[in-house]
C-alpha cells in the first residue's frame, strides 16, 4: 500500500467519523415543515447507498433499483424528563424524521434523519422495514407519533391521551407517565441502577438507536463510538498494509 493510499484510507476514516449519527440529545426540541423539507433533501442522492444496503440484505433475491419516496414523518421517543415527572414535560422527544424507501422487488427501508449540532440535517441510520411510515399513515389528524423503544410500543399522542398503535388501547398521558415511572424512573443515568451497569437500562443520552435489521431497537445503545471504531479499524488495515508494503521493498 502506498503512502497515498494510506493518506486515502485516513481521510476516508475522518469522513467517516465526521458524518456519524448525533444522538438523540443533540435534535430539535420543535419542528417544523421547512424541517421536515430540509430532513428529506438529506436524503436526495442515497439511491445508490440503498442499492448496496438491499444487496446486503439476508433477504437479498437480485439487483434492484430504489426510490426515496416524497415523505418524511416525525417521529417522537420517550422523554426522560417526562419519565421523572418534571412539570410540563411531553411524553415524547423529537427524534428523527422517517423517510421511506421503496425498492423493486417491493423490500422496504426507512432512513433516518436527524439534525446535528451544526443545524444541517443528515441521515443518521437506515432501517430495514417501514414501520415509521406505517404507523404514520394511521395516525388520527393531529396527533404525534411516539415511540417507547425499551419495549418497542408505538403510540398516537393527541389531545391529552396515548393510543396503542397496536393494542388499540387508551391511557391518559397522567396514567401513562405514571407507568412509564414505574419501568424506568430508577433505571435513569445516575441511578444505581446504571451505576451498576445493568443490561437494558434507559438511555436519555441516546434517543435515536440503530434499526438496521428490523428488529426493534435495543435499549441503551449509543451510536457514538460506532465511526470510532470503523476509524480504528480503517487505520490498522492501512497501517498493516504499509508495513507489509516497506517489507517486500526492504526484501
Amino acid at each position: 500500500m502506498s503512502r497515498r493510499a494510506l493518506v486515502l484510507a485516513v481521510l476516508t476514516g475522518a469522513a467517516l467519523l465526521m458524518t456519524a449519527p448525533v444522538s438523540g440529545a443533540a435534535q430539535a426540541a420543535v419542528i417544523s415543515s421547512a424541517d421536515a423539507v430540509a430532513a428529506h433533501a438529506a436524503a436526495a442522492g442515497l439511491e445508490d447507498t440503498l442499492v448496496r444496503f438491499f444487496a446486503q440484505a439476508p433477504d437479498a433475491k437480485g439487483p434492484v433499483t430504489v426510490q426515496v419516496e416524497p415523505d418524511a414523518y416525525p417521529v417522537y421517543e420517550l422523554s426522560p424528563d417526562f419519565v421523572v415527572g418534571k412539570p410540563g414535560a411531553a411524553p415524547g422527544d423529537f427524534a428523527y424524521f422517517a423517510v421511506p424507501a421503496r425498492a423493486s422487488d417491493g423490500r422496504t427501508a426507512t432512513l433516518w434523519s436527524v439534525r446535528g449540532d451544526d443545524g444541517a440535517w443528515q441521515i443518521g441510520n437506515i432501517a430495514s422495514g417501514d414501520v415509521e411510515t406505517a404507523f404514520a399513515r394511521a395516525l388520527p389528524t393531529g396527533a404525534q407519533l411516539l415511540h417507547e423503544p425499551q419495549i418497542d410500543a408505538w403510540y398516537a399522542v393527541r389531545d391529552g391521551r396515548l393510543t396503542s398503535l397496536s393494542e388499540r388501547t387508551t391511557v391518559n398521558v397522567a396514567d401513562y407517565q405514571r407507568t412509564v415511572a414505574a419501568r424506568y424512573a430508577d433505571k435513569l443515568p445516575g441511578s444505581a441502577y446504571a451505576r451498576e451497569g445493568e443490561a437494558g437500562g434507559y438511555d436519555a443520552t441516546s434517543q435515536v438507536m440503530p434499526r438496521g435489521d428490523g428488529g426493534p431497537a435495543p435499549s441503551g445503545h449509543d451510536t457514538g463510538w460506532v465511526p470510532l471504531l470503523i476509524l480504528v479499524g480503517v487505520l490498522a488495515v492501512s497501517g498493516a498494509g504499509y508495513v507489509l508494503h516497506l517489507r517486500r521493498i526492504s526484501a
